[in-house]
């Protein structure tokens, strides 16, 4: 039975170089089956734990991944925001203003009868001063609401030793009829003396309401509608995997693909506030249109205007290139709306 047991052991034995004794040791069978299944499954677990850890790792940097891309999503919302409220502003403020000129004008529509009614005073005048009355000699200066003196002749009346009951018939029917016609001038000209400076008040302020109109239709031409360049646009306004790395980020532009040395052109009037290099933008022109509206234009091979120019809509402000942190030969460009950027595609109206 002994001899069995003894079978069934491992014995190790150390025999030393020198002449020390040698050393033994027996493990049973049973402890190293033990062992053996103890490292299979510590390499088991080990396995399931590397298996575990490359998944967690492989979900963080999916999760990283989609954070970004929300962050890009949420900055392309808020440009949309922006835009929105833009749009709604602009609404509001020509609602505004085409209900005020509309009134305005129907107020001023008064006016057409203006004509007439001086016509109609100066008629009753003529007809009074050129009447001849049979009335003492005298002269009177009436003030007119027109602040001008009209002078009245009346002729004398020449006297008669006795009544005429013809002349002072007709006298009398003659004084009255000037009466009446005087009578009505003094109405005409007291109606004039009022209506005139309320519609030159009404028309002052159509006249300002058609500044404010010029000055928004201005406004408008302010804004940046022309293609940059031609050619097609390879890289859209929004969130977007990074070109020349991995992850997401938020694309503040269009990017439009073409030839090397292609003219650029400003997609409105305004003055250019920069002219230079600007890191991974590289040769970058920026103008400056008033209203709250500046463009972008990066990546240029060279320019063709400077800081502080002057430019028109149209003219060449550059030429394409692949300056600056790029994958290839295009126009980076962007529309800022006061201080934001906004998708550039919503004003590119005009080839």
């Amino acid at each position: 039975m002994a001899s069995e047991k003894q079978r069934r052991c491992f014995t190790f034995m150390v025999i030393p170089h020198s002449e020390e004794a040698t050393f033994s040791l027996k493990i049973p069978l049973y402890a190293v089956q033990i062992a053996a299944v103890g490292l299979t499954l510590a390499a088991v677990g080990f396995s399931f734990l590397g298996y575990s850890y490359l998944k967690a790792a492989a979900e963080a940097s999916q999760l990283e991944h989609l954070r970004q891309l929300n962050r890009a999503q949420q900055e392309e919302i808020d440009a949309l925001a922006i835009e929105t409220e833009q749009a709604m502003n602009e609404i509001e403020e020509l609602d505004y203003l085409i209900e005020n000129i509309t009134k305005k004008i129907d107020d001023v529509e008064i006016l057409e009868d203006m004509d007439s009614l001086q016509k109609k005073v100066q008629e009753n005048r003529t007809y009074l001063f050129s009447a001849e009355v049979a009335l003492p000699e005298r002269e009177s200066t009436p003030s007119n609401s027109f602040n001008s003196a009209v002078t009245y002749n009346y002729q004398t009346i020449p006297e008669h030793p006795e009544p005429n009951y013809s002349i002072t018939k007709d006298v009398s029917a003659l004084s009255s009829t000037s009466g009446l016609v005087l009578e009505r001038a003094i109405d005409n000209l007291t109606t004039l003396h009022y209506i005139i400076p309320e519609q030159l008040d009404t028309l002052d302020k159509v006249e300002d309401y058609i500044g404010k109109i010029e000055s928004k239709l201005e406004e408008i031409e302010s804004k940046p509608s022309l293609w940059p360049a031609r050619g097609r646009i390879t890289s859209g306004f929004g969130a977007r995997n990074i070109p020349y790395g991995s992850g997401y980020q938020f694309h503040t532009g269009v990017d439009i693909a073409g030839s090397h040395g292609s003219r650029i052109r400003a997609a409105a009037q305004g003055e250019v506030s920069f002219s230079g290099y600007r890191g991974s933008l590289g040769n970058l022109l920026i103008i400056d249109h008033g209203y709250g509206y500046k463009t972008y234009y990066a990546h240029l091979a060279n320019f063709a205007v400077s800081k502080g120019d002057r430019v028109e809509k149209g003219e060449t402000i550059g030429y394409m290139g692949a300056s600056g942190r790029t994958t290839g030969t295009h126009l980076h460009y962007e529309v800022h709306y006061k201080g934001s950027p906004v998708n550039p595609v919503r004003y590119m109206e005009e080839h």
